[in-house]
């Protein structure tokens, strides 16, 4: 059961919109509080931009002869499944452009279909908007609009080949708003925290499951488990292809404290104000300088990263109090950092 919805628009630096105190105690995004130790699950679900299927026809053309295939694909008005059978005869001195002049003229008559035709010498089957995926088949073979097949003869005289392939969204406002069944009427049982998704962004989708104990019947030490989760969307970007929210690698980086969180550790963030930290190429070696930090007084050890502006490295050993080595093994030049030490759960 959703216990609470949590939309972050803008995302606190280090990580502390979702993150486990000295305490054990996980806040997640101010909405929800819970033990750490009980937490079930974690699971995070990256934005992704839809993308319309495309299925290419090339008849072979041959005079007064019957061309028969199927689209089987969406009506736009419902949602459910349709199926356009296009049946013809080619007239006399046929060609492949007159034969899929035929085709196209019956596709796209029907106005409801979920798929458009296009094209000159071939008919070019293209999903609309919100219906990516469509089936094209014939006596002979059938192929769909979201894998990569290659030349199929699907009836006589008719063969089909993917293009692009098909791709459903994730992440978009209306996608979110329908998942979680937001009501725009003002009902607080269906999450009016979705109204504030900002439109033209896609959101990261993170599902923090956690158990909790109540008090359940007549006994005073009698309790009931049940399992919640917290639903935290973190903005993305207009393309769903790279976050642009600042901070958002705090939370969801790759030494982020959600990331951390499902590995089964407390990740603790800090950014010292002037040490700055480099790393040498093809080395993997990290140099600290300036300032007051150093590995010894961040408590520093292996499986921590340092971040230095968007490059991340895992400490992989420490040679001295300025001096380690990393996973990193491209030149990152000096610069301020940030230091992301995961650490086993508070007991």
């Amino acid at each position: 059961m959703i216990s609470a919805i949590k939309v972050l628009n803008s995302v606190t630096a280090l990580g502390t919109d979702v993150s486990v105190g000295s305490d054990g105690i996980l806040n997640i995004a101010s909405v929800a509080t819970v033990d750490a130790y009980n937490v079930r699950g974690v699971s995070v679900t990256l934005p992704r931009a839809e993308v319309s299927g495309v299925v290419t026809i090339t008849p072979t053309a041959a005079n007064l002869t019957d061309y028969n295939f199927y689209i089987n694909a969406f009506s736009l008005s419902t949602g459910l499944p349709k199926v356009l059978n296009v049946s013809f005869t080619s007239a006399s001195g046929a060609t492949a452009t007159t034969i899929s002049n035929q085709a196209r003229a019956i596709i796209n008559a029907d106005t409801d279909l979920s798929v458009i035709a296009s094209g000159t010498a071939t008919i070019v089957l293209t999903a609309k908007v919100s219906q990516p995926f469509f089936v094209v088949g014939g006596l002979l073979a059938n192929i769909d609009s979201y894998s990569s097949a290659g030349a199929t003869t699907i009836a006589t005289n008719l063969s089909a080949a993917n293009g692009t392939a098909g791709v459903s969204v994730r992440g978009s406002v209306a996608y979110l708003q329908n998942k979680y069944a937001y009501s725009a009427n003002g009902n607080a049982l269906n999450y009016n925290e979705l109204a504030l998704l900002t439109s033209g962004y896609y959101y990261t989708e993170v599902v923090i499951s956690y158990i909790t104990t109540t008090p359940s019947g007549s006994g005073a030490f009698k309790g009931e488990i049940s399992t919640l989760e917290a639903v935290v969307l973190v903005r993305f970007d207009t393309a769903a292809t790279t976050p642009s929210t600042a901070n958002y690698n705090d939370l969801l980086g790759t030494y982020g404290t959600i990331p951390a969180l499902a590995a089964g550790y407390r990740a603790v963030i800090s950014a010292p104000a002037t040490t700055t930290a480099e790393v040498t190429v093809t080395t993997g070696a990290i140099a600290l300088s300036g300032g007051a930090a150093t590995f010894a007084t961040l408590g520093a050890q292996s499986g921590d990263y340092i971040v230095i502006g968007t490059n991340i490295t895992a400490i992989t050993g420490i040679t001295g109090l300025t001096a380690g080595f990393g996973t990193l093994t491209t030149a990152a030049a000096a610069a301020v950092f940030k230091f992301s030490a995961w650490r086993n759960l508070p007991v």
